[in-house]
């Protein structure tokens, strides 16, 4: 019996492949289709994956592919992209531009731009690398059953015909195809919000584009009814590495009344061509996506018998303004894997269900935050630049054309009006392009074992009145959150705090060697930060950030969040360390270290 099957060779199921494979625990991945991905999909990679991929040893190839940063970190508003096209308003985002320090401040690692359809061979690279006969291609899993203390799930083999398999635990990574539904697992949230198209194709666009330096360009077309009917481009190269000499592209768009139900090669053609107003674009189409916006997540995230958990689009459909749907599936499985290992580890796994209970409890309101501001980022994209230049889904087409016309006027009375709504409509879609708080600053509240996040207003990411503080990252050791990034060197080596992390063992962070050395460390690796026996803070900022005292301690959880922390060393502290550390290693004693770790 497999310890761990995995549904769905995607991003998610990939990642948590490697991270099941780093710890050595077998397991298979069943996919339905013969490989990885031959359409584009998400493309934005925020600092807290990267850091995970930089953790997996994929960091440096992924870096290798991606968008220059040059290119990736801006963003532009054009009429169309055609000889007559022009730029309406352009600015800086995801870490780009004037953003580049506070990014900096943040991670190790930097925001990173690469399509899924090349994302994913690396990742399985990385996969095959550790573990050879980790993927099953070809494999659809049309049934899973729980069994008393297994899953038995059926795989399709196509010709091959179809077997069951059995499995301790099933990690349901299918892309939201279904299985939730088939648990008995409900949703909550909006679907099927709108329906829109995706078109892959190849094309000389680069040489025409009012703007090189853009990876998004959004059109507003007032042929189109602007934004609502215009969609948006961005491009795969020519920049990092394609398989031909035309760079490659990606349209995406609402579908309007008057377009096919389903497009074919003819229609998606001419479709392209009158939206980028090229009406003789010679381009070469690779594929096309159907889909429809959604913003929901389920309501449970295991199932009832409790070996089955959901990780990624199985469990939450998020829109893509935003680019948080992939990021949060990868994060979901670096929350849930380790908890996994350790479990089956012990080898009495049931004995630590309560522990696994807190992968739902951690991710699910992450989910729900991520699927609220993504869909508010959709509604309000739109209607914000749109506004400002007075084009709505009631004004006809001759209005849209005059408006527009308006903002290039600088002789019309209403130009100095439109270009300041319009500048302030690029600043109100901060929540879209510069939200590092949603991005990286969200924490486990229920993970605040002693509730010192509530008074602190978790380290300002919550706001006086409470909400989210979704355009700036507050970095924390209140437990729940990231341990904050800070540059540290010993020797010839620099590494960042949160290179510290380690697969199966917590790590305890000090600035005073000889005090903490005496907890149980069959599970702590104690690591002193105090520029002598230890790690240099080579810029202070951990001086800074670490919350705790000289002699205190942070313990960080083998997915890089604050476990527990102690303002100093009194005997009081050292020993309840010790209790909570025994208490998850044998799963008695403090029973809400296991409810909320």
């Amino acid at each position: 019996m497999l310890p761990v099957a995995i549904v769905g060779g995607g991003p998610v199921g990939l990642v948590s492949s490697i991270l099941l494979s780093m710890r050595k625990i077998p397991h298979v991945i069943f996919e339905q289709f013969p490989g990885t991905s031959i359409h584009p999909k998400a493309c934005g990679l925020n600092q807290r994956t990267m850091e995970i991929f930089r953790h997996i040893g994929v960091e440096r190839e992924v870096v290798k592919h991606r968008a220059p940063l040059n290119v990736a970190g801006k963003t532009g508003w054009y009429t169309n992209i055609g000889p007559n096209g022009r730029e309406i308003y352009s600015r800086d985002s995801w870490g780009g531009g004037k953003y580049q320090e506070e990014y900096r401040r943040a991670s190790p690692a930097q925001y990173s731009t690469l399509a899924q359809i090349r994302l994913e061979p690396i990742l399985q690279r990385r996969a095959l690398e550790i573990a050879p006969n980790c993927i099953s291609y070809n494999s659809k899993v049309t049934s899973v059953k729980e069994k008393g203390d297994k899953v038995v799930l059926t795989v399709d083999r196509g010709n091959r015909g179809s077997e069951d398999v059995e499995a301790q635990y099933v990690l349901g990574a299918d892309g939201g195809r279904g299985l939730a539904e088939s648990l008995g697992i409900g949703w909550e949230g909006e679907s099927d919000i709108v329906d829109m198209f995706t078109a892959h194709f190849n094309a000389d666009i680069a040489s025409i584009h009012p703007n090189k330096a853009v990876f998004i360009s959004w059109l507003v077309n007032p042929k189109l009814r602007g934004s609502r009917g215009s969609g948006y481009l961005y491009h795969l190269g020519p920049y990092y590495p394609t398989r031909e000499k035309k760079e490659e592209w990606v349209l995406a768009s609402p579908k309007h009344p008057e377009d096919p139900v389903e497009f074919d090669e003819k229609t998606m053609v001419e479709r392209i061509r009158r939206s980028l107003e090229i009406p003789d674009l010679d381009l070469s189409l690779r594929s096309i996506s159907n889909w429809t916006v959604n913003a929901k997540v389920a309501e449970r995230y295991r199932s009832e018998g409790g070996r089955i958990f959901l990780v990624g689009d199985a469990c939450h459909r998020v829109p893509p303004w935003g680019a948080l749907g992939m990021n949060s599936g990868i994060q979901d499985a670096h929350n849930l894997i380790w908890k996994l290992g350790l479990a089956l580890k012990s080898g009495q796994p049931t004995k630590y269900s309560n522990f696994l209970d807190t992968y739902e409890k951690e991710r699910r309101p992450i989910a729900q935050r991520v699927a609220r501001n993504s869909l508010h980022n959709m509604l309000n994209h739109n209607n914000i630049m749109d506004g400002a230049l007075d084009i709505t889904a009631e004004t006809s087409t001759e209005e849209n054309l005059a408006s527009v016309a308006a903002y290039f006027d600088e002789s019309h009375e209403l130009y100095k009006e439109k270009r300041e709504r319009v500048r302030q409509a690029a600043a109100d879609l901060d929540n879209e392009f510069h939200a590092p708080g949603i991005e990286i600053g969200w924490f486990y509240e229920s993970a605040d074992i002693n509730g010192e996040g509530l008074a602190a207003r978790h380290g300002g990411q919550l706001l006086a009145d409470g909400t989210f503080d979704i355009n700036n990252y507050h970095p924390s050791t209140i437990p729940g959150h990231h341990v904050p990034h800070s540059w540290l060197r010993k020797g010839d080596t620099t590494i960042s705090t949160r290179d510290l992390v380690e697969l199966d063992k917590f790590v305890l962070l000090t600035g005073k060697s000889g005090i903490w050395e005496s907890v149980p460390n069959d599970l702590i690796h104690v690591q002193v930060i105090d520029g002598e026996a230890g790690w240099t803070d080579i810029e202070g900022t951990w001086a800074q950030l670490r919350g705790v005292d000289e002699d205190g301690a942070v313990l960080i959880r083998p997915d890089g969040i604050v476990a527990w922390r102690a303002r100093n060393s009194e005997p009081s502290s050292t020993s309840k360390l010790t209790a909570l550390v025994q208490s998850l290693l044998y799963q008695k004693s403090d029973r809400r270290w296991a409810t909320h770790m």
